[in-house]
């Protein structure tokens, strides 16, 4: 199916553009904001703009392979059209799954993390899990009683996270005495140590991706997909950079890291009093409420997908009211289960490097798909290598500081999940495939 097929669809410029940035702009920030301040100082700025670099020529590929292959197929079908049904675009496809799960997690654990400021410090520990598993609960069943209702709550924390976000840099630059020398070379650290903390806050860049989702619902593909795919990341990138730059002029690093995990609404504090304090706090628990709901209605239908195509369980593809129940609960059971089990950094190490990945791959099928979809093979050959050097600068600098070798493990561990469970579902499926070829000759 070429763009022509669905020129008549219902979304045109803005509402492609607003997926796209809704997608990105979302808990990720909120809740990995204090961690990149904490790693990269005065240079989070250039870390987020990293980030933004990397998801920005790999938007080039996303946009080639959407308009060659429209559909709600999205980055799955893309792996598989460019690397077949094999183990390993499989245990990309898993990966992809146990990547929206982590950033899930992440999500939830920042909207506790802003709700709890309000109640006794001896107590936030206990509720940060109570609050962070209930939300998971709660967007599970939202999810499951039908689209619609998803759809409504999505597009209400869409604006109220936007708002929050543009009074909060608007009143940034317009009240108080900002400090802006702390944003200077004088307080970078090493560029190693800027990689490294760009990366691991490169999920929040993720999101963009799910315009290539609503693709055959998009009105002239052709012109709105290449706007609605850079736009949508080069508006994240201003959006993100221009808070880091309020932030960190307002609010001196040693208590930009004691509060790291309720980091902007102690900016905002800094210069709006306690309405600052609140109304960040209402942007990080709608942005986050936002994430957890759109990261679970699109990770559901991951397993699913892979079920019908022999990539896991066939269970997984069954349906109840319309809504795959079993793929539901598996990603609501190991979301929970990495919300009370996993600290933040191993979270967001762990998401971003199986983002990275899945990139990657991306990148690399546009690129062996060259002439289907009219690319340059080279610009998204640069864009996997970029993604491949910035996932290994990462590991390599967790490796090296016994503080953050956890969050190298982390990211191993999740690609090893990935393989390894593909491996053995393969195993499997093949075992039970001997046996029914043996009752079957038996029976003749």
């Amino acid at each position: 199916m070429s763009e022509s097929d669905h020129s008549g669809g219902t979304i045109g410029i803005g509402g492609a553009l607003s997926i796209g940035i809704g997608g990105m702009v979302g808990g990720g920030f909120f809740a990995t904001f204090g961690l990149a301040v904490v790693g990269a100082r005065g240079a989070t700025w250039i870390a987020f703009l990293l980030g933004g670099l990397i998801a920005l020529v790999t938007a080039y590929s996303y946009v080639r392979l959407t308009l060659r292959y429209p559909g709600p197929g999205g980055t799955v079908a893309f792996v598989r059209h460019g690397f077949g049904i094999g183990l390993l675009p499989a245990s990309i496809n898993v990966l992809l799954i146990l990547s929206y799960v982590a950033i899930m997690a992440i999500y939830a654990r920042a909207l506790a993390a802003y709700t709890v400021q309000y109640l006794p410090a001896v107590e936030r520990d206990f509720w940060t899990y109570v609050i962070a598993s209930a939300s998971i609960i709660v967007i599970g069943l939202v999810n499951f009683a039908g689209t619609r209702l998803m759809q409504r709550s999505e597009a209400v924390f869409n604006t109220l996270k936007l708002f929050v976000l543009a009074v909060f840099i608007m009143a940034g630059f317009a009240l108080g005495t900002p400090d802006w020398s702390r944003l200077g070379p004088a307080e970078w650290v090493p560029w190693m140590t800027i990689v490294a903390s760009g990366m691991t806050v490169f999920l929040s860049y993720e999101g963009f991706e799910l315009i290539a989702n609503a693709s055959d619902r998009i009105r002239d593909p052709r012109r709105t997909l290449p706007i609605a795919f850079y736009g949508s990341v080069l508006a994240t990138v201003v959006i993100y950079v221009l808070a880091v730059l309020v932030a960190i002029g307002h609010l001196p690093f040693a208590e930009m890291s004691a509060a790291r995990d309720f980091a902007l609404s102690a900016a905002a504090a800094a210069f709006m009093g306690k309405f600052g304090f609140t109304l960040l706090t209402l942007g990080a628990v709608t942005a986050s409420a936002s994430a957890v709901n759109a990261d679970f209605f699109g990770a559901e239908q991951l397993p699913q997908t892979l079920a019908q195509h022999d990539e896991m369980s066939p269970v997984f593809a069954r349906t109840r009211r319309g809504k795959p129940v079993a793929s539901m609960l598996l990603i609501g059971v190991v979301a929970l289960l990495a919300v009370n089990l996993l600290d933040l950094t191993a979270l967001s190490a762990a998401t971003s490097g199986g983002f990275l990945i899945v990139y990657a791959a991306v990148n690399v099928a546009n690129a062996k798909l060259a002439v289907e979809t009219g690319s340059r093979r080279w610009i998204s050959l640069l864009a996997a290598v970029l993604c491949v050097a910035a996932l290994v600068l990462m590991l390599v600098q967790f490796a090296a500081d016994p503080a953050t070798r956890g969050s190298a493990w982390a990211v191993l561990g999740v690609v090893v999940l990935a393989v390894v469970h593909e491996g053995v579902f393969r195993l499997e499926r093949e075992r039970l495939a001997r046996v029914a070829g043996a009752t079957a000759a038996a029976q003749v």
